[in-house]
């Protein structure tokens, strides 16, 4: 099957896109937001698209000003509207990795491209590789269920819709139709650096368990996509009895009810805090396993007006409900 037709084959697998449709294209200048950028090109006439790439530039390596320059001139040759934004990623840190710190500041600028388009759905050019790399990545940390989805074909942020088009296809298909095409690109170099993660588990990792399973993409893709279909029930579920026990919200938190939270089984306790969570704080990155269980042993064990203090929440156990806090200002 030619990139084209799998291209648009998962667009309708997954139902991510509709005539008529406006998008911001997430575009860093690499073969994969390339190869995504020159596809929805190709099909904006057909499908009646408004189309707008946004490129952040991070200002991490002395290629990037050149990058930024090479996206605004291609969007300039294929007439789409080009929106970019330069800061200096390590000026922002602050306690978070330097991968994450500009991961935030990258999705903050393309919300704000949303806002400034009115535009609530954002296109980005993740494939089947940096799926199960980031499958691996999750598993060596030791996640869960919904750790073990990785990312999905389609996904809420915040106000946006995300959508992932290139999910079903491999990265040497990407460059394959690149090459075939003769289109540039750009290259990253430290993509290849192994003092990051997910380029030792790329290099070094996946060549290895590719020795024992050469199918291993396909295999925990597919463990991903049943993970998700697994999660996807006891979320809603779990779901379900969070709005059941939830007894009060106020500006920086909310109560939920203590002998519901005592019942339940811990599936659905772990999956109702991270809910609880969310809500309050609008994510659960830092919360982990050993948090939860910590929380557990204070609904269960502890005694009441007893606190755990965790990375921007806090938790309090009261005479019939347990207090859950925002600490971010």
């Amino acid at each position: 099957m030619k990139q084209e037709e799998i291209f648009e084959g998962t667009l309708k697998r997954y139902n991510l896109l509709k005539k008529k449709d406006k998008i911001i294209l997430g575009v860093s200048g690499g073969p994969d937001s390339v190869f995504m950028l020159y596809q929805f090109a190709r099909i904006k006439k057909n499908y009646k698209l408004s189309l707008v790439c946004a490129h952040f530039n991070h200002s991490l390596r002395k290629e990037a000003d050149r990058e930024e320059e090479f996206i605004e001139n291609l969007c300039r040759n294929l007439g789409i509207k080009c929106i970019s934004e330069k800061k200096d990623v390590k000026a922002f840190l602050k306690g978070d990795s330097l991968e994450q710190t500009a991961r935030n500041l990258r999705f903050d600028f393309l919300l704000k491209c949303c806002r400034q388009t009115k535009i609530k759905k954002i296109a980005l050019a993740h494939h089947k590789d940096d799926l199960i790399e980031t499958v691996l990545m999750r598993v060596i940390k030791g996640a869960g269920l919904r750790g073990l989805r990785g990312f999905l074909p389609k996904t809420k942020f915040r106000s946006a819709t995300v959508i992932r088009p290139l999910i079903d296809m491999q990265k040497k298909e990407v460059i394959n139709w690149l090459k075939s095409n003769k289109a540039s690109y750009c290259i990253d170099k430290s993509n290849f650096e192994e003092k990051f993660l997910r380029n030792r588990i790329r290099l070094k990792l996946l060549p290895e368990l590719a020795e024992l399973n050469p199918n291993i993409v396909d295999s925990l893709s597919n463990l991903a996509r049943n993970a998700s279909l697994d999660y996807e029930y006891i979320y809603s579920q779990a779901l379900g009895e969070f709005l059941w026990l939830k007894r009060k919200e106020t500006s920086n938190g909310l109560y939920l009810d203590l002998e519901g939270l005592k019942k339940m089984p811990q599936a659905l306790f772990n999956n109702v805090i991270r809910i609880a969570i969310e809500q309050v704080k609008g994510n659960t990155r830092k919360i982990e396993a050993r948090h939860l269980d910590e929380i557990r042993d204070l609904v269960l064990h502890r005694r009441q007006a007893s606190i755990v203090d965790l990375p921007d929440v806090l938790i309090k156990k009261e005479a019939k409900a347990i207090f859950i806090q925002s600490l971010i200002l």
